[in-house]
């Protein structure tokens, strides 16, 4: 596509060069720029794009688009660069925008093809969007997934990188998914993907938000609370149906936004007065299966659902989905049959074994959300329940010490260990993790650094009484320590940990 073609939908200056190159990429990294791409000089969070556009210009981006903020600065450069190199450069006034402007212009729309549902919210994004593609797909509706662990188009399955990808990936995916004749598409929305406009340029038919927390404000993420919050707000600037949780911290606010925005607002709640509700939610086993049961009350009618996943607010997740499955027009008999088959990768995860214990993976990182973990699964725990978890570098140290805290109040034994400690020293992080396990009288806990060991020392002290949990990374692949990514997987460590508990003592008992 020529340059003329990707800007017809843009406002834009022509500072140099010609509007009728052809344009095969577009990309945000200088170091990807080649012969007929375009260089995005995105103003980030932590560094600016415009720092690198003599990079892009020498390896020979055919099109550098610039922000009219930083024009002044630096249009002396780029009209050199422009006659050294034979770019062409185009100023524009948000190089966010121009960005999803142009991703929507290249891959011509996708979204308007299918139905989007988009879901933002501190929590239960992920458990939801899961239980809802299941749920739609298993309908008869060809429905594809965007979410922090994967990206989903009919059978294949690909590691996500953003929970909301940039605008270009985002698109692209979307086109790839009207190729494979995907009729709907359930995505988490990040809040920073709404700041930075990822989903510029597409409509969601129902925009759901799930709850908000005082979380992800921190240096490269939200600068305010504030800023945080009106950042997830804006979902239904671009929404048909809003869809929201009573039981939200500052609902009466998301609610009066959602009502001014969008066509007609709903709500869910698993305890009060609402649109969608639940009576008799309770902890059951079908067919060997643990799970919660719970009536589902919607407008037209309520029905028994079952879903196999543990503790009141998966209850919460699966109501969020079964109200969003019926504003799209799905039966009861369909929501009850593809609620059955909910699973979601690293949130509230069995580990199986042939040991009978009870060991789960989550992603429950901060202070809140061990929290809730830990007091839902109180009930069920007729033992001690042990809990690993660590706490990443670079992160708030209020949240070390809420997790430290927490984990000295609702577990009876706590096993601190590492977690993505980037180059942060484990002294300093375990440290102020233990300041706040000091702040509970007689909190019983030790400190195992090796993540592996750590884990492999909660099985092997557990009972089937007991209850274990290894909290903080999920469905992570990796771990981050001084700038080198490693493999890490807790669900395959936790299983392979269980595995070898079970030959020792196999052998043990054969001896």
């Amino acid at each position: 596509m020529n340059v003329r073609s990707l800007l017809s939908e843009t406002e834009y200056t022509l500072l140099a060069g010609s509007l009728d190159i052809d344009i095969e990429d577009v990309v945000l990294d200088s170091r990807q720029a080649r012969r007929n791409t375009a260089f995005v000089a995105m103003i980030g969070q932590l560094t600016d794009g415009h720092r690198y556009i003599a990079k892009a210009a020498e390896l020979g981006a055919s099109l550098i688009l610039i922000d009219d903020r930083r024009r002044a600065e630096v249009e002396e450069e780029v009209m050199k660069l422009a006659s050294q190199y034979d770019v062409t450069v185009v100023s524009v006034p948000n190089c966010r925008n121009a960005y999803a402007d142009m991703a929507a212009t290249c891959f011509g729309h996708p979204s308007e093809n299918m139905k989007i549902i988009g879901i933002t919210g501190t929590k239960g994004k992920t458990t939801s969007t899961y239980i809802l593609h299941e749920i739609l797909n298993r309908s008869g509706r060809n429905c594809g997934l965007i979410g922090s662990v994967e990206n989903k188009i009919g059978d294949l399955a690909e590691r996500s990188k953003h929970t909301t990808p940039e605008a270009w990936e985002f698109q692209k995916l979307l086109s790839r998914m009207r190729q494979e004749n995907v009729q709907h598409c359930v995505m988490e929305v990040s809040s920073l993907g709404l700041k930075f406009q990822r989903t510029r340029g597409v409509n969601f038919a129902v925009g759901v938000f799930t709850n908000f927390l005082n979380d992800h404000v921190s240096e490269g993420e939200h600068e305010t609370e504030e800023d945080y919050f009106l950042s997830k707000l804006s979902l239904f600037d671009h929404c048909e149906i809003a869809l929201v949780n009573r039981n939200s911290r500052r609902v009466d606010e998301i609610l009066k936004y959602a009502g001014e925005k969008t066509k007609k607002c709903y709500t869910y709640s698993v305890s009060g007065e609402a649109d969608f509700y639940v009576k008799k939610m309770a902890p059951i086993e079908q067919a060997g299966v643990p799970g919660m049961t719970f009536t589902f009350v919607c407008p037209e009618y309520e029905t028994e659902i079952f879903v196999p996943l543990l503790c009141d607010f998966n209850v919460d997740n699966a109501l969020c989905a079964a109200a969003t499955a019926y504003l799209c027009g799905v039966s009861k008999e369909e929501i009850r049959e593809g609620m059955t088959y909910a699973k979601i990768p690293g949130r509230m995860e069995k580990i199986d074994n042939q040991l009978g214990l009870r060991v789960y993976v989550d992603y429950a990182h901060n202070g809140d959300s061990l929290e809730v973990l830990l007091h839902a699964l109180r009930p069920a725990c007729r033992g001690r329940l042990i809990t690993v978890f660590g706490c990443g570098g670079h992160r708030p140290p209020e949240r070390r010490y809420s997790m430290g805290e927490v984990s000295a109040r609702c577990s009876d034994y706590t096993i601190v260990t590492t977690d993505n400690s980037r180059d942060e020293s484990f002294e300093s992080i375990s440290g102020m993790i233990l300041d706040g396990f000091r702040r509970v009288k007689d909190a019983d806990y030790c400190v195992i650094e090796d993540r592996r060991a750590a884990i492999a020392q909660a099985v092997e002290m557990a009972t089937p009484e007991d209850i274990v949990v290894i909290a903080g990374k999920g469905h992570e692949l990796t771990m981050e320590m001084q700038g080198q990514y490693v493999r890490f997987v807790d669900a395959e460590e936790t299983s392979s940990a269980l595995k070898e508990l079970e030959g020792r003592r196999k052998a043990e008992h054969q001896g």
